[in-house]
C-alpha cells in the first residue's frame, strides 16, 4: 500500500488511551515523521485511534472514551467527549477514520479498523500524508 499511494503506512492496536504501532512502511521523503514499531500516540486523535474507538462494544467504548485525557495538540484537536463520541459514531457509520491536522500541524490521515468477526474493531490500518499533498 505504501508503494502504491507513496505515502507512510501503518497498523496500531489500542493500549489503554494510546494506539501502539505494531508495523509501518514510510515513504522516501527527505521529511518525514519518525514513527516505528512500538511508537505510542494519543488515540483520541488519530486515525488509527478513532478506526478502533468506533468499532468496540457500545459499554467498551464508554469506558475507554471515559479514560482518555483529551489532550489539546493542535487548535483542530477535538477535546470534548461529547464531540469525539459524535465523531466515533461519524466514523462507524462511514466505516473508516479522517483525522486533519488534530495531532500535528500539516497532517492528515485516514485508517480503516481491522475487525474481528463479531464487527468489533482489533487494529487499524491506516495512510497518512502532508496535508498539503
Amino acid at each position: 500500500m505504501s508503494r502504491t499511494l507513496n505515502e507512510s503506512c501503518s497498523a496500531a492496536i489500542l493500549d489503554g488511551p494510546d494506539v501502539v504501532y505494531v508495523a509501518r512502511a514510510a515513504a522516501n521523503r527527505v521529511m518525514s515523521v519518525n514513527l516505528t514499531v512500538g511508537s505510542r500516540l494519543p488515540a483520541h486523535c488519530t486515525s488509527m485511534g478513532r478506526a478502533i474507538l468506533a468499532f468496540l462494544e457500545p459499554a467498551e467504548r464508554a469506558a475507554a472514551l471515559s479514560a482518555l485525557s483529551l489532550a489539546r495538540h493542535t487548535p483542530h484537536t477535538i477535546t470534548d467527549r461529547a464531540a469525539l463520541a459524535a465523531e466515533l459514531d461519524r466514523v462507524a457509520a462511514a466505516g473508516h477514520a479522517v483525522v486533519d491536522q488534530e495531532l500535528e500541524i500539516g497532517l492528515r490521515s485516514i485508517a480503516v479498523p481491522v475487525r474481528h468477526a463479531d464487527g468489533r474493531a482489533m487494529a487499524a490500518l491506516n495512510v497518512s500524508t502532508h496535508a498539503g499533498r
